[in-house]
């Protein structure tokens, strides 16, 4: 396995030394998004170089993700140095950044066209519901490192932003079919995009049905149906407008089949709206937002019967005789849950002279979750964000750049707090030599703040038996501190053969501190005044752990300009110390990947992605995984140029068979054939 890991590394540096080799006269032809200094925005709010970005940023282009045939969105981080992505069920996927993995990750921000998709209640990212079609999107921006600076509390591990495609791009229509090819496999998937421009305006709707029945021995079916509509256009000669809309609903199957779990389907919808405004006048950039995301889960069941599950609760509290007169107890479970989030932002950018460009802004946010499973009351919860934030870049001369940033942000429920970035660039001939230091907060989520999970279960009237016996399951006493992050890196972002080959190499360490874990607690009580009998068999956040890490990212793009082919790589390696070992063991000491494709003939290509990650366990759960390649491969056959028809053959999991979250769920080998065209 650790030969396997290492290949990820091998790939970098003979890819380096081929880079290093060749000449420029070899490579003539158009040039791609690496060819062209590509523009990355997320950092900092400005539109920058790839090499001037203020911090590490990696980007998944709209050929990476073509390349890799992913069906799913979370997969195509696996491109990405240091990032771990598993399913604990088929409808479960999880993403982290380095380490502190779950399926419900809450120290990462995650954007949608800077629209944020964090779930206010529970924390994490409903990865499987979100309004998202993976052809809608042009390319992704990762910032690795805090980002709080930027965009708040919770940018703290990582930032993602996944940017859709404007509406003129997509002029036509287009059809995707894909369907496995076991024919005892359910995946299967259908694409439809029309669009169009009237005058100034520029439309396209899209939409999409998911289907898969999970892993094999899980009942974790899914079935999505999505809708997106987006428009763009101008008022003027410089002001654009940006209007979005959409819808997910979700039928996921859940349940192991137990008493207290039976088999069953939750029914999920995730909508939003988002309206945006521009305005460019003199080189000042003025951008409003609003937007608006609702996700309402409804999962609600009746147990069967629950007598054997109470034994060792009842029997030695009762008198036998009327223990054994219990009939059949059961009890209604619900855990329907429905939040919201309103989010107002303004920023302008503009330049102060000829050496200073200057980012300021600010935002008002509000959160609404209501839950009788989260909080034991039906009452509405509210949690309200402002945030003032600004950021100056000062270019020195033309080989040194200093960027600071800071924001200042106040909610409800935590104290005004300050994060802070300072960057130094030095250009050095085709080298830009990088110094970062940040922090960030990762404030409580709501469940974390006010969260009360308890199962009240009514019991036959019968003397000498309590009506009530209530089954504690969460708890907090709402005294949590923000957990703190303090980082720093040098990174050195390098380019050869007039852009066709890039790298990034950076080292970093970082220290978090006043860690929100769980602690669980375990004791029977019965209430003096009611009798009722209370099961307290809790978890209890505390801010209980630190946590010390360091290491080396790298990444390498080879991107001829003839484009005939493209070969991409990165790892990430380090060591983590945790004040708790559960924290410590979910860091894998090393992960790589490699991808890249080959134009076999003008009408065919062939195009891979391997990826491997070490030992590590999710914080979620109680084993640990072994270290694992998993290599998918595609195949793509243009049948018609004009109408840009093809056909493609994708394979997953071609290594070997593995386990990437949980020892019982295994991803096996499969194969799927697609089939698209535009018209």
């Amino acid at each position: 396995m650790k030969a396997q890991s290492l290949i990820g590394v091998t790939a970098l540096f003979c890819l380096s030394s081929f880079a290093v080799m060749a000449t420029a006269d070899e490579y003539l032809a158009e040039t791609d998004f690496f060819g062209e200094a590509p523009m990355v925005l997320t950092v900092s709010r400005m539109h920058k170089p790839l090499e001037d970005s203020p911090a590490s940023v990696s980007v998944i282009d709209r050929q990476m993700i073509r390349n890799s045939g992913a069906r799913e969105i979370v997969d195509i981080f696996r491109m990405i140095p240091g990032f771990v992505v598993g399913y604990r069920q088929g409808s479960k996927p999880a993403v982290t950044y380095h380490g502190l993995g779950s399926e419900w990750h809450r120290q990462m921000q995650v954007l949608i066209d800077g629209r944020s998709v964090f779930v206010p209640s529970f924390g994490g990212v409903p990865w499987s519901n979100l309004p998202l079609l993976l052809d809608d999107i042009e390319r992704v921006e990762v910032t690795r490192g805090p980002n709080a600076v930027t965009y708040g509390a919770n940018a703290f591990l990582a930032t993602i932003n996944i940017i859709t495609r404007h509406a003129a791009e997509d002029v036509g229509s287009k059809v995707s079919v894909t369907h496995d090819l076991d024919s005892d496999s359910e995946a299967q998937d259908i694409y439809f995009r029309v669009g169009n421009q009237i005058g100034d305006l520029d439309w396209r709707l899209t939409a999409g049905r998911e289907k898969d029945d999970g892993y094999k021995e899980e009942f974790d079916g899914k079935l999505l149906e999505k809708l997106n509509i987006r428009t763009d256009f101008l008022t003027a000669y410089n002001q654009f407008w940006t209007i979005q809309a959409g819808i997910n609903q979700s039928v996921f199957e859940r349940g192991e089949g137990e008493t207290s779990n039976p088999f069953r389907e939750e029914d999920s919808s995730n909508s939003y709206q988002n309206i945006k405004w521009e305005l460019i006048e003199d080189k000042v950039s003025t951008t409003i937002q609003l937007s608006h995301t609702r996700q309402d889960v409804s999962d609600s069941f009746q147990t069967e019967r629950l007598n054997e599950f109470l034994d060792d609760l009842l029997a030695p509290l009762l008198p036998a005789p009327v223990y054994e007169a219990l009939s059949d107890i059961t009890a209604g479970i619900s855990f329907d849950r429905d939040s919201e989030r309103t989010d107002l932002e303004i920023y302008q950018s503009r330049p102060l002279g000829s050496q200073h460009t200057m980012v300021y802004g600010g935002s008002l946010r509000k959160d609404e979750v209501e839950s009788f499973f989260f909080f034991n009351n039906k009452e509405q919860k509210i949690i309200r964000a402002n945030r003032l934030f600004s950021s100056l870049e000062w270019r020195v001369d033309d080989t040194l750049i200093l960027d600071v940033g800071a924001m200042l942000e106040d909610t409800s429920f935590t104290d005004r707090e300050l994060s802070g970035r300072l960057s130094i660039i030095k250009k050095i001939d085709q080298h830009n030599l990088r110094l970062v230091r940040s922090s960030a907060k990762r404030n409580p989520f709501l469940y974390e703040i006010a969260g009360d999970t308890r199962y009240d279960l009514n019991l036959p009237t019968i003397p000498g038996l309590p009506s009530t016996i209530t089954f504690l399951t969460w708890k907090t006493d709402g005294n949590l501190k923000p957990e703190t992050i303090q980082s720093t890196e040098i990174g050195l972002f390098s380019e050869f053969l007039d852009r066709q080959v890039t790298t990034d190499i950076k080292v970093f360490s970082y220290d978090i501190s006043d860690q929100i874990i769980e602690t669980e607690v375990k004791q029977i009580n019965i209430d003096p005044a009611t009798g009722i009998i209370v099961v307290e068999d809790y978890k209890f956040p505390q801010n209980q752990a630190e946590t010390s890490v360091k290491g080396v990212e790298a990444s390498l793009n080879f991107s001829p300009r003839h484009k005939k082919y493209r070969l991409y790589t990165g790892l990430s390696k380090l060591s983590a110390d945790s004040s708790h070992s559960k924290l410590e063991e979910s860091f894998p000491e090393l992960t790589a990947f490699a991808g890249g494709h080959i134009n076999v003939t003008p009408s065919q290509q062939l195009s891979f992605t391997y990826y491997s990650v070490d030992q590590l366990s999710w914080i979620d759960t109680s084993r640990t995984i072994s270290g694992y390649g998993k290599l998918d491969m595609r195949y793509q056959f243009t049948l018609n140029r004009k109408y840009d028809t093809q056909l493609e053959l994708i394979g997953y999991n071609l290594a070997d068979q593995n386990s990437e979250y949980l020892i019982r769920n295994i991803q096996e080998k499969s194969l799927l054939l697609r089939i698209s065209s535009r018209f």
